[in-house]
């Protein structure tokens, strides 16, 4: 592997030292779930995570200053001296039978790592399933990792808020194509935070990276709300395709995450956030009893009239317009337009539009 950092933003100590901990858990990724869970509530796991932390930060200094040491062998030098730890551990006689169990499953699995990067493959493999959702309006885009040097949520508690990682998408669009920039505060990025990288990129390729809008807006009913729950959706959908050792771990801290960003305290974008998931609710909700489908079908549905929407070129405050009025019971002219996209006599656009000019003739969107 290369001597260099890959990504622009990232130094290369630092790249090598998240590198680690990401290859550890990927290789993990079949236990990473009671791995987050046990290392929250059981001390002997959340001692084995910390000296993980700090074989992964002793490794990639080592390496930092020796120009014939890659990544596979910075890799290989913290796997090996955390197991170590994992053999003095488990060789103590007071440990707990699961935590045991448990840690000697990850010191099997580790055993077998390899000095890849999961963050790309994880993208990748995302991206792939987006473009199948857009189509020929789907951007090109890339993956960017970055270091914060803070938890993106100031005051977060390890114990509620483990996901010390966050995304975004710069807006507007590269015209070539557009980056994702994955932000990590490495000091605290455990198992937890790994799971949760999948639903992060799904809800920046799904909800921003093909979208159609004058401007972002971080506190938007639509672009952080409604299309939210669409890609929550699709990425319960997929998780298992794309990844199904890590599908039980992603799909338990897709929720997790989602939990932590509707908080309260955290203002007006959680409000948004939440907002938009109940508007997408009840539209599930009318086209189960108004259209009379399927249980299994109004998922899909929702999710895709969100995608339409999503390409709809509009101003955001539109788009969030719209959302506004997804509150039962629906206005009876936007449920006529509902029901005449359900039975295909007009798209998302046409919806889009007659709704726009229905709704807003006497009131400013808000």
């Amino acid at each position: 592997m290369t001597r260099i950092s890959p990504y622009k933003y990232l130094p290369l100590e630092i790249w090598r030292n998240l590198l680690v901990l990401a290859v550890i858990f990927h290789a993990a990724r079949a236990r990473l779930a009671r791995l987050s869970d046990m290392g929250t509530r059981t001390p002997s796991v959340r001692s084995v995570l910390d000296r993980l932390a700090l074989a992964a930060r002793e490794a990639s200094r080592d390496g930092a200053g020796d120009e014939d040491e890659d990544e596979d062998a910075i890799v290989s030098k913290a796997v090996k001296a955390w197991d170590v730890d994992l053999a003095s551990v488990l060789g103590g006689k007071t440990l707990e039978p699961e935590a045991r169990q448990l840690l000697t499953e990850v010191r099997h699995l580790v055993s077998y790592c390899v000095a890849h990067d999961p963050f790309q493959m994880l993208f990748e493999a995302i991206e792939a399933k987006t473009q199948e959702v857009y189509g020929e309006a789907w951007r090109p885009a890339m993956l960017s990792v970055a270091h914060i040097n803070s938890h993106p949520r100031p005051g977060a508690q390890a114990e509620t808020d483990p996901y010390a990682v966050t995304a975004l998408t710069p807006w507007p669009p590269n015209a070539g194509k557009t980056e994702i920039e994955l932000l990590v505060y490495c000091d605290k990025f455990g198992p937890a935070a790994f799971a949760a990288v999948p639903m992060l990129l799904t809800h920046e390729c799904v909800c921003h990276v093909p979208a159609r809008q004058d401007k972002a807006k971080n506190d938007s009913l639509f672009a952080e709300g409604f299309m939210d729950w669409a890609a929550y959706h699709f990425f319960h959908e997929w998780a298992g395709v794309m990844d199904p050792d890590l599908a039980p771990a992603a799909r338990t801290h897709a929720k997790g995450l989602i939990h932590v960003l509707t908080q309260h305290e955290l203002g007006k974008e959680a409000a948004a956030r939440l907002r938009g998931h109940e508007a997408a609710e009840a539209l599930f909700s009318w086209f189960e009893r108004e259209c009379g489908l399927p249980y299994d079908e109004v998922g899909p549905r929702v999710a895709r009239l969100a995608v339409e929407l999503n390409q709809v070129d509009s101003s955001i405050e539109m788009k969030d317009y719209f959302v506004s009025m997804l509150d039962l019971p629906f206005p009876p002219e936007l449920g006529e337009l509902l029901r005449d996209w359900v039975a295909g006599e007009i798209d998302a656009r046409q919806l889009f539009a007659a709704a726009s000019s229905s709704f807003s003739l006497n009131r400013q969107p808000s």
